[in-house]
């Protein structure tokens, strides 16, 4: 299943979560009403069903238990707005520094740094949730530009390298097939049915809170009855929770081995859990992450009703017939190699992709490295990557930042995209004050050349989404048809044929085998001139508004013009990956071996 398949599917089944949530309000609120009906006949015996539902109080019933419903839905979606940050937060997760100086949190941030630069995705913000000493993590957001990953303590310090790439490529995975949004939503709804139940709880605590006066009687019955009605709602709401949960998990771990081409780091992250403490949280909020984390959260009474995840054995045996046994005797010989051929497809990786983001992370000098993991460095990588080769203002002519600056164009262009991104994770950690003041200052280096150069506005564009809160909610897919943006598509795809090749010939035999599919006949390859820095902006914006399935037609076709001679020009990929990241989807694999400096 590709990245567009799924996220399509993610989508229909969040129509399927809205039915069943509004039946499961309907459901609840038509308890609530015979639940009071039958309340009021223990005063009023001659009291019909009928009657009481056309009432005014059965009516304001009704209209205060879909208060509370829709109410507590609300709160919590409020509580979450801000996406995976405030999840971090409200589960007390402290942020991985940039340049951490405990060696679990360092070999965390260089396997989600390899991970990021081979899947062509934004580098997540980093937690640890410090009290959690078993092995658990997962990641959460509104889109993938931003995301958080949170990892336990318990995962870091028990955990070898390959265990934990393989625990981390299970996430990426749910980031790559879109699941993160879906699973804010499942929080949302169930937190509006828990809310009946909060609401009994306070009604049988006030009717036993002043010494059980005369007259209470009706509140402590009306509360018991709303917490028994409120948390079998909850239960029924968890049944499809799990339900829904169960198959991503399956689907993670098999994306997980495709995208490490090995299995035995994901299995050996098993068998610590399935032998050792074990995946539960002490955390208040366990119950509200079972269907997001990597492993159960919590011990169930029902599992094969209740459970989110496959039973590790079952996992076990997904990856392969011996692996169940291995856990049995506690063995950890790494399996061979699997032998799925490449894969080119959007949302996964292989050992080539990778091994060549570990190469380019190796390349870079140390002290450069370093910088780029404070937040005055990372600003001076960003500022010299987007000033190109202008001369730099007064303010990076100084000092250490004068040296930066020469350090970061000595590098050449090949390793632009990774030095991008590795600056944009640290910026992303910028106090929220910062961000603006960092847009502004890039806006102002960028004003002039970004009109003319593509390359320059590609960068700014990428800045502008990971840092400015205004830009990283996603757009609405709301065009389904490939010929409402067909003046849009000639726009991207002559920019990405004349980055390929200055040659006209060639550049329109480029332009042409791509588009074919795509674009009506009469569609021609448009002269440079034709396609300045605002109009390829308004034409990418318009194109993030596609639906999913039809997306991928578009990226395969835009691969396929990159890779048509047979090489990956560096001006290529960087605007390959700038259409990919505000398309919000990950960049294909680009065969590395092909990428070629200019």
């Amino acid at each position: 299943m590709d990245f567009f398949d799924h996220q399509t599917r993610a989508r229909r089944r969040t129509f399927l979560l809205v039915l069943y949530f509004l039946a499961a309000l309907t459901a609840v609120a038509a308890t609530v009403d015979l639940a009071a009906w039958l309340l009021t006949r223990w005063l009023r015996p001659d009291l019909s069903l009928a009657h009481w539902l056309t009432s005014e109080t059965g009516l304001w019933v009704t209209l205060a238990t879909l208060a509370v419903l829709i109410g507590g839905s609300l709160r919590k979606s409020w509580q979450l707005r801000d996406g995976g940050p405030a999840l971090a937060r409200l589960l007390g997760a402290r942020e991985v520094p940039a340049a951490p100086e405990d060696a679990g949190e360092r070999r965390l941030r260089n396997v989600v740094e390899e991970m990021s630069i081979a899947a062509g995705a934004y580098v997540p913000r980093l937690y640890v949730l410090p009290a959690e000493e078993r092995i658990n993590a997962f990641v959460a957001g509104l889109t993938p530009s931003c995301t958080v990953l949170v990892v336990t303590r318990g995962a870091l310090e028990q955990l070898d390298r390959d265990e934990l790439q393989g625990v981390v490529a299970h996430e990426f995975s749910h980031i790559l097939n879109a699941d993160m949004r879906l699973n804010l939503r499942l929080l949302a709804a169930l937190a509006g049915i828990l809310a009946i139940g909060k609401v009994g709880e306070f009604l049988l605590h006030f009717s036993s809170g002043d010494g059980h006066r005369r007259g209470n009687a009706p509140f402590a019955v009306g509360g018991l009855a709303l917490m028994i009605i409120g948390y079998a709602g909850l239960f029924f709401g968890r049944l499809i929770k799990a339900a829904i949960s169960r198959q991503r998990e399956r689907l993670a771990d098999a994306s997980a081995v495709q995208f490490t081409r090995r299995a035995d780091g994901l299995a050996g992250a098993l068998i610590k859990i399935r032998n050792g403490a074990g995946s539960y949280l002490h955390s208040l909020h366990a119950e509200d992450l079972s269907h997001m984390a990597f492993a159960e959260t919590l011990a169930l009474r029902w599992r094969r009703l209740l459970a989110t995840h496959p039973s590790i054995e079952q996992r076990l045996g997904d990856l392969g017939a011996d692996w169940p046994a291995r856990a049995r005797a506690r063995r950890r010989r790494a399996p061979e190699a699997s032998d799925m051929p490449p894969s080119r497809q959007v949302g996964r990786m292989d050992d080539a992709n990778l091994g060549y983001a570990r190469s380019l992370l190796e390349s870079l000098p140390e002290d450069l490295r370093h910088a780029l993991h404070t937040q005055e460095g990372a600003e001076c990588v960003l500022y010299t990557l987007a000033l190109g080769p202008v001369a730099p203002p007064p303010a990076l002519r100084t000092g250490r930042r004068a040296a930066l600056v020469e350090q970061v164009r000595g590098l050449g262009t090949r390793l632009r995209l990774p030095l991008l991104d590795l600056a944009l994770a640290t910026l992303s950690q910028a106090p929220a004050s910062r961000r603006p003041v960092i847009l502004g200052q890039l806006h102002a280096i960028t004003r002039q050349r970004s009109r003319e150069d593509l390359l320059c506005w590609a960068l700014a564009a990428m800045a502008r989404q990971t840092l400015s809160d205004t830009e990283r909610r996603g757009h609405k897919p709301d065009i389904h048809r490939l010929s409402a943006v067909a003046t849009e598509i000639q726009v991207v795809f002559s920019a990405l044929a004349w980055a390929g090749d200055s040659a006209r010939t060639t550049a329109l035999a480029a332009f042409q085998r791509a588009t074919r599919g795509l674009l009506p006949g009469g569609r021609l390859l448009l002269p440079p001139d034709r396609y300045p820095a605002p109009r390829m902006e308004a034409a990418v914006a318009r194109l993030a508004r596609l639906t999913p399935l039809l997306k991928a037609p578009l990226i395969d076709a835009a691969a396929d013009l990159v890779l048509s001679d047979g090489q990956v020009q560096v001006a290529e990929a960087e605007l390959l990956r700038a259409l990919c990241a505000l398309l919000e989807c990950p960049m294909p694999p680009l065969f590395p071996n092909r990428l070629n400096n200019i």
